[in-house]
């Protein structure tokens, strides 16, 4: 099970001791690599002479800020790009086109086409996967990652991906399973919505558990790096995963605040703060903040917050009540490592639908989507409790942390 990752030997024959080519990078024995930095470096030959299909977005950077599109393409061909939601440069270019900086033609993976057709492939012999996600299931990413693994099967395609770090916390792992009737885009692999591992290791629970090991699979694992190492203090550039993603604290509280966007309640955008301030005009910011406060959540402070949402120039998913005055609460984080974004949106939720007759689930039923089960909708309607609803997943997601240990590439 264990064997397409045990990348390291794999690299090891791959080390070049003569001198260093034009775009490897030259670091100490003891500093954080990414993994794209490590394939440029100690792994370069794996891509020599091979046609390139780079799935990447503007997030896939080296430690510098430099773009890996643009360090890669120096000493490799890179014949193809394929981009996920939001497109190549966070401008939510989601067509097909050649990019204007390099030339290089772009397949979109997101909207109409999700997954790269054989015709995409023709010119390709490996697949380079480079994106910062945000260890959320439904992040679309990572379902992008998953249709090129399946392409790659499809077509006898080789797949490398360049592991990078958790933004959350490492080992938080939290929320619904998803339930087979609810697979989207927005959930489609069978992991909590907190699942707790880098790209490169969810990469490898896919290719054991859905395609059986038939990925031609390599990770390209970070170095010198470990699970209790907090994102901030890698001192990497901050490149905005998504539009409204500001910061890496956005990303913690993402884990739990996506569920408002199948509620009536907003969940930020349009402010300075998107999934950290929540709000709604229904609401009362002073007695949000005491009820949920009064949960003694670890790691947290729910604040008082006003806003007035404004427009964005993302049109993915515009901002509920712009030019409205909205009271909420601001998640305020004070332990990152304790703290369970998760639990955090149930407690809201709970306390909305207790406390603010306003307050209603869209009638499209996303949140189901979201949660990854239809389970919390119908319990948070039914008036469940807070200690019900964490309870009711409780099994399921015990089995799944234990699974998960065997994908685990860091310690």
């Amino acid at each position: 099970m264990m064997s397409n990752f045990i990348f390291i030997l794999s690299i090891l024959f791959h080390l070049n001791f003569t001198a260093p080519p034009v775009n490897e990078v030259i670091v100490d024995d003891n500093k954080f690599l990414l993994g794209n930095e490590s394939l440029l470096n100690s792994g370069a030959s794996m891509l020599s002479g091979k046609k390139i299909g780079l799935i990447t977005n503007k997030s896939g950077v080296l430690s510098d800020g430099t773009l890996f599109l643009d360090a890669l393409n120096r000493n490799h061909k890179v014949e193809k790009i394929f981009t996920p939601e939001h497109g190549l440069r966070g401008d939510d270019n989601n067509e097909s086109y050649t990019d204007e900086v390099t030339g290089i033609p772009i397949v979109s993976l997101y909207g109409s086409k999700k997954k790269p057709s054989p015709e995409d492939l023709e010119n390709v012999e490996v697949l380079v996967y480079d994106i910062q996600d945000v260890g959320a299931r439904f992040y679309t990413f990572i379902n992008t990652m998953y249709y090129c693994m399946e392409a790659a099967v499809e077509n006898n395609r080789q797949v490398i991906i360049c592991d990078r770090p958790l933004i959350p916390d490492a080992d938080y792992v939290d929320g619904f399973m998803l339930d087979e009737s609810e697979s989207s885009f927005v959930g489609m692999i069978d992991v909590p919505a907190a699942y707790g591992m880098t790209c490169g290791e969810l990469a490898g629970f896919i290719n054991a558990e859905y395609f059986n090991g038939r990925c031609s699979l390599e990770v390209i694992a970070m170095e010198n790096y470990n699970r209790g190492m907090d994102y901030v203090s890698l001192n990497l550039p901050w490149i905005k995963p998504s539009p409204n993603i500001y910061y890496p604290s956005s990303a913690v509280s993402y884990l739990g605040t996506c569920l408002f966007e199948g509620t009536n309640y907003a969940e930020g955008r349009g402010t300075e703060r998107p999934f950290e301030y929540t709000g709604a005009p229904y609401c009362s910011g002073e007695k949000l903040s005491a009820e949920l406060n009064a949960y003694n959540l670890s790691g947290v402070k729910f604040e008082s917050v006003s806003f007035i949402p404004e427009t964005i120039t993302s049109p993915s998913n515009p901002p509920k009540y712009i030019g409205e005055q909205c009271e909420g609460v601001y998640i305020n984080v004070t332990d990152k490592k304790t703290f369970e974004p998760f639990k955090a949106a149930i407690a809201l939720l709970v306390t909305l639908q207790k406390y603010f007759p306003g307050f209603e689930i869209k009638k499209n039923n996303f949140i189901d989507k979201l949660a990854g089960t239809k389970d919390l909708r119908l319990m948070l309607n039914n008036g469940s409790t807070y200690e019900e609803i964490i309870n009711s997943y409780s099994q399921r997601l015990n089995k799944f942390k234990v699974k998960r240990k065997n994908y685990l590439l860091y310690k």
